[in-house]
């Protein structure tokens, strides 16, 4: 019996072994370099059509949050947050930041409603970029910043966070706003 358990203890490693060679494992994804979210490798469409490579989109400082155009919960009031942080800039701050909302909901959101909510919403195109990409560079981005989100049940809503984030014109994030219930201060001092 001893006999038995040491040849099956012997053996383990090797069913191990031929197991990982039949489903290697993949490699560690990469670390955002220096923490920029610039290394994030996508092209978004903004609300006038125009392809945007990210990683070539540095330059400003940029108050960045994530949602959909259809939103009736929390978005609206992230755009809001967003609009009081802009009008609390000086006008030479103002015009070194760019104004990003994300859509997480690429299926629903094409250029018309990111349009639609640019205009609803009367966010001037000079500062403000409504965009989308296709699911995995929505999904890269959402990890990056934190940010979770999920389809309902319903097929047409998104449950996800309240988060607006602050980035360097380097692109690292500087600022997180996650608590709706807390002022726009601590953003405002980050720009």
């Amino acid at each position: 019996m001893k006999a038995l358990i040491i040849l099956i203890f012997i053996s383990i490693p090797g069913l191990i072994f031929a197991e990982e060679e039949k489903h290697p494992t993949p490699p560690a994804a990469t670390e955002i370099p220096d923490g920029s979210l610039y290394a994030l490798q996508s092209v978004w469409t903004n609300q006038e059509g125009k392809k945007v490579a990210w990683d070539k989109s540095q330059g400003n400082a940029r108050v960045l949050a994530m949602g959909y155009s259809t939103c009736k919960g929390i978005c609206p009031r992230m755009i809001a947050d967003m609009q009081r942080i802009e009008s609390k800039l000086t006008d030479q701050q103002r015009g070194k930041t760019t104004f990003t909302f994300l859509s997480v909901a690429p299926e629903i959101d094409g250029i018309p409603e990111l349009k639609a909510l640019a205009d609803n919403h009367k966010l001037n195109g000079k500062n403000w970029q409504i965009m989308r990409s296709d699911a995995d560079s929505v999904l890269e981005m959402a990890v990056a910043l934190g940010i979770q989100y999920t389809l309902l049940p319903n097929g047409v809503d998104y449950a996800h966070s309240y988060l607006i984030a602050v980035v360097s014109p380097e692109g690292k994030i500087v600022c997180k706003w996650a608590d709706p219930s807390v002022g726009a201060e601590k953003s405002i001092a980050s720009l």
